[in-house]
């Protein structure tokens, strides 16, 4: 049904403006292309090689993928004949299996096939820039593979093209970035920076996604840096540097009511705060309460350290576990961890006169098997922990809330990274401060998963890919505003990155 709806669509729809030859392809670009197969060959499990033409030649050199000659199938001679004008693409996942019943000799519809420019460096020649082609998995805007009959009007074109190609002429030597030619093109600066031949030239798509403010238009650094603050611009750029390079060390802890930052505790400082409070002898009057049913016992351990567990009741009834919220006196942070991988919730408390209370707000008010919720010192009051009480079911006993009934302004984690972004006009340093946005991994979740700090590393460092030229980086298309701040006697102005994403590409 699919196959006679796409002859339907062939001749009574006109052809997509996505269609492009190899010759006008750019870097960082998603289009369709009509081609005729010369050899195909499977590379791993996951992705399997394609090695096609058109007739024309791309503007850069194509990106060879390595394999053995012999699993190639294919005509060789005629594959090293027309080696100037074929390129290798690779297809990945679901269209892979699409890919090993395809006959050499085909003629091809590849649609959304997506290019990137890369750094090649070899030991007798400069870098070089080389142009691969990549047919992701899924069928996203229509990605996929399509054979065309030999009745087919494309084919018949696509065959003109391929009679009248041009075999013995060589690459243009301007697509060629290396010796005499290096400084005419994609070279860089004295200062690293982008060239203007490649703002100019390389139209691609960007790593990011502006979320919103569609109607701001593009802005040259240059331009911003004369201009005086607030402002909002919109700006396409590239990544130069980021900081801090270790990034399990941008997670910081945001107050929204008086903005300040502030250092995630580590587990030293809080292990210290616990092991000082385990000096208090806890009140036996405030066990055992209409809120709360107590247990105490004294280890045998650090002199005989006394600890007791509140266990919060749910309209007088003890939950289960795993539904229940326990308040601790006296606690290691090893016994308050192991604690919390199997109750719901842990508050660490103290004694006071008349009630119990929040031990430290340099401690987690909260902790939720790894989650730790943090609040703010400077704009909290603290209410006593029979507050708990209004609170009748686990289910309302979510962080805010129990911050809220608390008298504690909680703090958000959030990613505090400073950009140098280049554009060709000028350099710019950037602020951002996101807590799930712009990465869409959540800041409050990444100190505690391996995975998601190897993730994050990966989109840095295909934002800022380390080893090769910054004319080569992708394009960033960001909003950032402008700020005034006053630094002892003098004013200057900051910029900070808002409203933007990392493309689901790079995800």
């Amino acid at each position: 049904m699919v196959e006679a709806l796409r002859v339907w669509a062939s001749t009574h729809i006109s052809p997509s403006s996505a269609l492009v030859q190899l010759c006008d392809v750019q870097p960082m670009q998603y289009f369709d292309l009509t081609c005729q197969l010369l050899g195909k060959a499977e590379v791993d499990g996951t992705s399997f090689l394609l090695k096609v033409w058109d007739g024309t030649r791309t503007p850069f050199p194509s990106w060879r993928v390595l394999i053995q000659d012999q699993v190639l199938e294919g005509d060789p001679s005629q594959i090293q004949r027309l080696q100037n004008l074929t390129i290798d693409i690779l297809v990945y996942d679901n269209h892979v299996q699409v890919a090993k019943y395809l006959k050499v000799g085909s003629f091809l519809r590849l649609y959304s096939l997506h290019t990137k420019l890369q750094s090649v460096n070899s030991e007798n020649q400069a870098s070089v820039l080389s142009l691969e082609f990549h047919l992701h998995g899924g069928t996203s805007y229509g990605r996929g593979i399509r054979v065309l009959s030999e009745g087919n009007s494309d084919v018949d074109q696509l065959k003109k093209a391929l009679e009248s190609a041009d075999l013995t002429a060589s690459l243009p030597p301007e697509a060629i970035c290396q010796s005499e030619h290096e400084d005419n093109l994609l070279s860089l600066s004295s200062s690293g920076s982008v060239s203007l031949y490649e703002v100019e030239r390389c139209q691609q798509l960007s790593a990011t996604i502006l979320t919103d403010h569609q109607y701001l238009e593009k802005t040259p650094i240059c331009a911003i840096l004369k201009q005086k603050a607030p402002q909002r611009h919109r700006i396409r750029a590239k990544l130069r540097s980021y900081k801090p390079r270790r990034l399990f060390q941008s997670v910081k802890l945001h107050c929204p009511k008086c903005h300040s930052l502030q250092e995630v505790p580590y587990e030293d400082s809080l292990h210290r705060i616990l092991q000082d409070a385990a000096t208090n002898i806890p009140d036996s009057k405030l066990q055992n309460t209409s809120l709360y049913d107590s247990k105490a016992w004294t280890t045998e351990d650090q002199g005989g350290r006394t600890v007791v567990i509140h266990f919060v009741k749910n309209n007088g009834i003890l939950p289960l576990s795993s539904e229940c919220l326990i308040l601790i006196e006296g606690g290691t942070l090893e016994e308050i961890t192991k604690l919390s991988s199997t109750f719901h919730s842990v508050i660490p408390v103290k004694s006071s006169q008349e009630d119990l209370e929040v031990l430290d707000l340099s401690m987690p008010f909260l902790i939720q098997e790894k989650a730790h919720h943090y609040g703010c010192k400077q704009c909290s009051h603290l209410k006593p922990i029979q507050s708990l009480s209004s609170l009748a079911e686990s289910a309302q006993r979510s962080p805010s809330s129990v911050a809220e009934v608390l008298g504690i302004v909680p703090l958000q984690y959030v990613f505090v990274m400073t950009f140098t972004l280049d554009d060709g006009t000028g350099v710019l340093e950037a602020y951002l401060m996101d807590s799930d946005k712009f990465f869409q991994i959540p800041a409050s979740k990444i100190l505690a998963d391996d995975n998601l700090q190897t993730h994050m590393d990966m989109i840095m460092n295909m934002l800022c890919p380390p080893g090769i030229k910054v004319d080569t980086y992708p394009w960033l298309e960001c909003f950032i505003k402008s700020y005034n701040i006053t630094n002892g006697t003098e004013q200057q102005i900051c910029y900070q990155i808002f409203d933007t994403t990392v493309a689901e590409d790079l995800i």
